[in-house]
């Protein structure tokens, strides 16, 4: 792509605009004729009145829904990209780049404690030591390092490494357009651990895995030179095998949240995820939308409020965070199941968000925490804390908005650079915030019973404004047409 201005990622010439991708989209669901229109518009640029640009979680299901594998997932990538090289991102996004002092990494870091921060610093000393196997810890999983406090991870404690700075591999660029920088950072990854010797790497994230060996050498033909393995692949040829025995069965129901990355790598995340938890001792029921058809955890429900008219107001961001996140945690209350298990750290992390916030029971787990208590361990499981401490850093984000401008165009992110400090009055704000959101005052039932009611109601009113906008759309096209 790199100095190719006729580089496509999708692929104009095996689309027939049968309308596949949006009508079997699961957040779309869109009739035949209406998904014929959508594709359309789409290919000549016609972008205004775009439905699918207003409400693209980017869970890429249009991508495996494509009968041609024309890849539609990559001309909405191509549209955002267009936007943002002409207009930039809002304020807010600066929460998701690694390089801004505002990040959530460098944000969130000011409320760990030390027992956390120390994981941090070794896993970054680490990738400047040559090694031919690696544990790549994943950009979201150092949002909470705690997890890898577990005797089950000793034989690759060694080989841990990992930094915030090479942003996923770029797969958050990738995810919201800004394909030059997910194709520079690409590069750049496979350049650094190739450097260092690696032959065999782990991946506690899926989102990095499906980048080596999924979007990069499939969209931008950067192949790596060395083999990339699942972490929970990893736990469950133990689990299989014996060396990690199961020492107490858990007798849950639960149910499973397929992320969106998990589509890639052949989908064998999916099978994988289940077959833990049924030899963890846990019963998998399934949500409406599973597996290929699954419903993105939320999270990625702030990409398409960061183009279009309202894209500067950080209060539309947020709270199509809030009713996305919502969404998936109902389905899966739905089940019956008294636990969800998400197998990405960055989907942990907002869906246990959404559980505070709304006063769900439902508990949020990693496979790796029901093999630890399977095999007798005690996670640390300190998911909902860090929830509320993502609330501190996100509640400052939006303080700092009012005074700040209101659009910013991404610098390229350096992935031998540490994270920039956060700013001495940021710092302040949020252990302010910190302590707010921990304390008595918003940790008591009374006050945890009224915030889960307006969040709900909240929730409830923008989805009933989304719906009047989507039919007023909709009703204004079929009038002009």
């Amino acid at each position: 792509m790199e100095g190719d201005p006729t580089f496509r990622l999708f692929r104009e010439d095996l689309c027939d605009v049968c309308g596949a991708c949006f009508e079997r989209c699961p957040v779309l669901e869109l009739p035949e004729e209406e998904a014929r229109r959508e594709m359309e518009k789409l290919i000549r640029g016609d972008t205004g009145s775009s439905l699918v640009l207003r409400r693209c979680m980017t869970c890429n299901a249009c991508e495996f829904a494509c009968p041609r594998q024309a890849n539609p997932y990559g001309l909405i990538l191509e549209r955002y990209n267009e936007e943002g090289k002409r207009r930039g991102l809002p304020f807010i996004a600066k929460f998701i780049f690694p390089n801004e002092p505002e990040n959530m990494w460098t944000t969130t870091r000011v409320l760990m404690g030390e027992d956390e921060l120390s994981l941090l610093r070794s896993w970054e000393e680490n990738l400047k030591v040559p090694r031919k196997e690696v544990l790549l810890t994943g950009f979201y999983n150092n949002l909470v390092p705690f997890i890898t406090r577990t005797s089950l991870l000793d034989e690759l404690r060694p080989a841990i490494v990992g930094s915030d700075t090479m942003f996923g591999m770029g797969e958050d660029a990738y995810r919201i357009g800004f394909l030059e920088e997910a194709e520079r950072l690409g590069r750049l990854a496979v350049r650094k651990f190739s450097g260092m010797g690696v032959e065999k790497m782990y991946c506690f994230m899926v989102v990095e895995a499906s980048m080596f060996t999924d979007v990069l050498p499939k969209k931008f033909g950067i192949r790596c030179d060395f083999e990339v393995e699942l972490l929970d692949h990893w736990l469950l040829e133990r689990l299989r095998s014996g060396k990690i025995e199961v020492k107490k069965r858990l007798g849950m129901k639960v149910t499973v949240h397929d992320n969106c990355c998990g589509r890639y790598l052949d989908g064998a995340l999916q099978d994988i995820t289940r077959e833990i938890a049924e030899r963890a001792g846990c019963e998998v029921v399934e949500m409406r939308h599973a597996r290929d058809n699954a419903l993105c955890c939320g999270w990625a429900g702030t990409v398409p409020t960061l183009f279009g008219p309202t894209s500067s107001n950080p209060f539309h961001t947020l709270l199509n965070l809030l009713r996305s996140l919502y969404l998936r945690l109902r389905e899966a209350e739905e089940t019956g199941a008294s636990a969800l298990v998400a197998p990405c750290p960055g989907c942990y992390v907002f869906l246990s968000l959404i559980k505070v916030l709304t006063g769900s029971r439902m508990e949020i787990y990693l496979p790796l925490e029901l093999v630890q208590m399977a095999a007798g361990e005690t996670p640390a499981h300190r998911n909902e804390e860090r929830a509320w401490d993502i609330l501190a850093v996100t509640t400052n984000l939006v303080l700092r908005w009012a005074f700040s401008p209101k659009r910013f165009f991404p610098r390229p992110v350096d992935i031998e650079e540490p994270l920039p400090q956060a700013r001495r009055g940021d710092a302040a704000r949020i252990r302010l915030f910190g302590r707010l959101y921990r304390g008595a005052l918003v940790q008591n039932p009374a006050s945890r019973k009224l915030i889960a009611l307006c969040v709900r109601a909240l929730i409830a009113a923008y989805g009933s404004y989304l719906e009047r906008k989507r039919r007023g759309l909709l009703g204004a096209r079929a009038g002009g047409g």
